[in-house]
C-alpha cells in the first residue's frame, strides 16, 4: 500500500516494556492513518463484496479438495485486513486509540508482507528453473518479520514515517514477487496461461506506479491513498482468485480425465485378462482333446501291427511264388495303410508290425500309371457309393503320372471320402484328364455346394460343417500334401449345383 502522509503533529514518549507499545509512545513523527473514519455505505459495499469472493473462492477450493490453493484465500483476507487498517475502518470497529491508529496498521502490513513472501516460496513449483529463488523469498519473510521485532532498536532514533519505508519496498517487491509462481504452473489452456502470466504483472506495475507517483510529490491526500490501496487490493486479489479457481478447476477435470483413463485403462485390461483366461481354456481344451484323438490313433496304429504284419508275410509268400506284379500291387497297398497310421501318430520310426521299416512312407516322385490309381480308388469306395446310392463314374485314359505314389494316393482317397461324406449327392464323377504337361484329377459332385464364405473357411484345419461328424482335417490334409507335392490344388463350388476339386498331376510323357 501507499506510505501515510507526513503529520505535522509530534509524539515524545520513552521506551516501554513492549515492542507494539514502545512503537505508539517513542519519540517519532506520524499522522493517524485515517483518524475519525466513519465507514460509509460505499464502504460497507467494498468490504461485503471483497468478504463474499473471499468466501465463494474458499468453498470452491474445499468444494474440489485442491486445500494448497487456500494460502491465496488467506492473502488476500491479510491484503483485506492491512487496508481497513489504514483506511481508518478497523479502527473505528475497535473504537479506535493510538495502538489502533499507529501500531496496527504497521502489524498488518508487516504481517501480511512475511505472508505473501511465504505464499511465493510455497507456490513456485519445481524442477521449474524459479525454484531456485526460494530461498531468497524465505530470507526476506524472515526480514519482514524481524523488521517490528527489532524495532526496539531505533524507534527513539527515527521517525514512524520513516520506518514505513523499508516495509512499503519490501511490500511492493512482494506484490511484484507475486507474478513469479504462476510461471512455474503446467498450465495446458492457452487463455488461462496468458491470463495467469499477464495480470499478476499487471497489477504489481499498477501498484508500483503509484508508489512511484507518490514518492516523485504527487501529493495524494490520505483518502486518495486509501481509494488507490482499495483499487490495487481489488484488482490484485479478485484476479489472484480467479486464477487460482480456474486453475483448481482445470487441475481437477485433469485429475478426472487421468482417472477415467486409468479406468479404462484397467477396463481393457481386464478384458485382456479375461480374453486371455478364456484362450488359456481353450488351449487346454485343445490338448486334452489332441491327446485323446493321439490316444484313439495310437490304438488303431497298434491294432493295424498285425494285419500289416500278416500281409507283409503274404507279399513275401506272392514274391517267393513268382507273382511279382500281383506282390507289388498288394505292397502299394499295405505302405499305403501303413503310411497314414504313421501320418497320423507321429510315429515314423517303426513299421505298425514293431519292426524297422524296409520301405520309406516316401519313396520320391515315380511314374505311375493313371489306371492303377483309379482302380483302387473304385475298390475303396465303390461300396460306400452304393450304399449312399451314388452313382459312381471314374474316367481314366490310358495316360501315367510322374508323383510320390502315397502321397497322391491320400489326395485323391481324402477328395473322394469328403465328397460321399458331405456332398449329399446323387453322382459323383472322378476324372484323371491330361492338360500340357498336367494330368488334372478332378472330382465333381452334384450335392449342396457351398458360398464363398463357407468355401473359404472350409479348407481351414479343424472346421466342419455343423452337421459334420468328421474332425475337420480332409481338406487341409489335401491341401498340405498338395503344397509339399508342388502340386496346385483349386476348389470350386456354387450352392445348390455341387462342388468341384482339381488337383494338377505332373504328367509323365514318355511311356509308362
Amino acid at each position: 500500500m501507499v506510505a501515510p502522509l507526513r503529520s505535522q503533529a509530534v509524539y515524545r514518549h520513552r521506551l516501554w516494556f513492549t515492542v507494539p507499545v514502545g512503537m505508539l509512545l517513542a519519540a517519532g513523527e506520524a499522522q493517524a492513518l485515517t483518524e475519525g473514519h466513519v465507514p460509509d455505505m460505499g464502504d460497507a459495499v467494498f468490504y461485503t463484496f471483497f468478504l463474499t469472493a473471499i468466501a465463494f473462492s474458499a468453498a470452491i477450493i474445499a468444494a474440489y479438495q485442491e486445500f494448497r490453493w487456500l494460502v491465496y484465500v488467506l492473502f488476500s483476507l491479510l491484503l483485506l485486513l492491512s487496508v481497513a487498517s489504514q483506511d481508518g475502518t478497523l479502527a473505528h470497529l475497535l473504537g479506535g486509540g493510538p495502538f489502533v491508529l499507529w501500531v496496527v496498521p504497521y502489524l498488518c502490513l508487516s504481517l501480511t508482507t512475511a505472508f505473501g513472501y511465504l505464499v511465493v516460496v510455497l507456490r513456485i513449483e519445481a524442477p521449474h528453473p524459479l525454484a531456485r529463488l526460494r530461498p531468497l523469498f524465505g530470507f526476506l519473510a524472515l526480514l519482514t518479520t524481524l523488521l517490528p521485532l527489532s524495532s526496539a532498536l531505533w524507534l527513539e532514533q527515527i521517525s514512524l514515517v520513516t520506518m514505513w519505508k523499508p516495509l512499503n519496498l519490501l511490500f511492493f517487491a512482494m506484490l511484484l514477487a507475486q507474478a513469479l509462481p504462476p510461471l512455474t504452473w503446467s498450465i495446458r489452456d492457452r487463455l488461462q496461461r496468458l491470463l495467469t502470466r499477464t495480470f499478476p504483472v499487471v497489477v504489481g506495475g499498477f501498484a508500483i506506479a503509484l508508489q512511484v507517483a507518490h514518492l516523485s510529490g504527487e501529493g495524494f491526500s490520505q483518502p486518495d491513498i486509501n481509494q488507490l490501496n482499495r483499487l490495487t487490493l481489488l484488482l490484485f486479489a479478485l484476479f489472484s482468485l480467479a486464477i487460482v479457481i480456474w486453475q483448481v478447476v482445470a487441475i481437477t477435470r485433469e485429475k478426472i480425465r487421468a482417472e477415467r483413463q486409468t479406468l479404462e485403462a484397467e477396463r481393457n485390461e481386464a478384458r485382456l485378462q479375461l480374453a486371455l483366461a478364456e484362450a488359456e481354456a481353450d488351449y487346454q481344451q485343445a490338448l486334452s482333446t489332441a491327446s485323446r484323438h493321439r490316444s484313439r490313433l495310437a490304438t488303431v496304429s497298434h491294432d493295424l501291427k498285425q494285419p500289416v504284419a500278416a500281409l507283409r508275410h503274404a507279399v513275401d509268400q506272392m514274391q517267393r511264388a513268382g507273382r511279382d506284379q500281383d506282390a507289388d500291387t498288394l505292397s502299394r497297398a499295405v505302405d499305403y495303410v501303413a503310411s497314414l497310421a504313421h501320418a497320423y501318430t507321429g510315429d515314423h520310426g517303426a513299421d505298425p508290425a514293431g519292426e524297422v521299416q524296409q520301405t520309406a512312407p516316401s519313396r520320391g516322385p515315380e511314374v505311375v500309371a493313371c489306371g492303377m490309381f483309379a482302380r483302387t480308388l473304385e475298390q475303396m469306395f465303390a461300396a460306400q457309393a452304393l450304399e449312399q446310392n451314388v452313382r459312381l463314374r471314374i474316367i481314366c485314359p490310358d495316360t501315367s503320372i510322374c508323383v510320390e505314389p502315397l502321397a497322391t494316393m491320400r489326395i485323391m482317397a481324402n477328395l473322394m471320402a469328403n465328397a460321399l461324406a458331405h456332398a449329399e449327392s446323387t453322382r459323383l464323377l472322378i476324372g484323371f484328364m491330361p492338360r500340357g504337361s498336367n494330368v488334372v484329377f478332378q472330382v465333381h459332385d452334384d450335392g449342396v455346394g457351398m458360398d464363398a464364405q463357407m468355401l473359404a473357411r472350409v479348407s481351414q484345419q479343424g472346421f466342419k460343417g455343423a452337421d459334420s461328424k468328421g474332425d475337420g482335417l480332409g481338406l487341409s490334409i489335401v491341401q498340405a500334401l498338395c503344397r509339399a507335392q508342388g502340386m496346385a490344388f483349386d476348389l470350386r463350388s456354387t450352392p445348390g449345383r455341387g462342388t468341384s476339386a482339381f488337383v494338377a498331376l505332373p504328367r509323365h510323357l514318355g511311356r509308362p
